[in-house]
């Protein structure tokens, strides 16, 4: 689930590059490539995101080992609490991520005169409406995410390798449907 999130929102990214370059006239071609500035845009953005997933995984490491001695009921409770925070948490470092591709993206187009503000607005507006398909595409999948972990872990005919492999098993499937609709946004 993680992955499909983190996956989704480099496709966002990348997707927000590439339509700049192609903005720019810095597509595929001799002497093409990321200027100066978004490739130093964009490592800014790699390295706050990997900073996001270090502290969680941290806040992750540093839940399991408090829940050392507790009851399962307890651990369960305490691990959809934890989820449900870092789930808004990743909402809002999301939401942040955008605004800031936005207003790189809208400061890119200010110094662009080979496109017309028609031009530039209906780009900004496939960003928009991609993220906000993106947005409904995670929030959906986190639903379906959720009502299966829940199902599974509370299953008493299956052992814990059962449980575990129909995890991975629904892991890759949702794997793959989160390459399905990248590819459905490149299009």
């Amino acid at each position: 689930m993680k992955k499909a999130v983190v996956l989704l929102v480099v496709i966002f990214s990348l997707l927000m590059i590439f339509e700049a370059e192609q903005a720019y006239g810095k597509g595929k071609g001799a002497g093409s490539g990321v200027g100066r500035k978004t490739q130093e845009f964009h490592q800014e953005q790699r390295i706050k995101k990997q900073e996001h997933k270090k502290k969680q995984h941290e806040e992750n490491k540093e839940l399991r080992d408090n829940l050392k001695g507790k009851t399962p009921e307890e651990k369960k409770q305490a691990l959809k609490e934890h989820k449900k925070i870092q789930k808004q948490e990743n909402k809002a470092f999301n939401k942040q991520r955008k605004e800031e591709n936005k207003t790189f993206l809208r400061q890119r187009f200010a110094d662009n005169n080979k496109l017309t503000d028609d031009q530039k607005n209906k780009l900004c507006n496939l960003f928009t409406e991609q993220h906000r398909e993106n947005v409904n595409f995670r929030s959906q999948e986190h639903k379906e995410n959720m009502a299966f972990f829940e199902k599974t872990v509370n299953d008493p005919d299956m052992t814990y390798k059962q449980k575990k492999k129909a995890m991975k098993k629904y892991m890759k499937g949702q794997k793959d449907q989160a390459k399905q609709h990248q590819r459905e946004q490149h299009q």
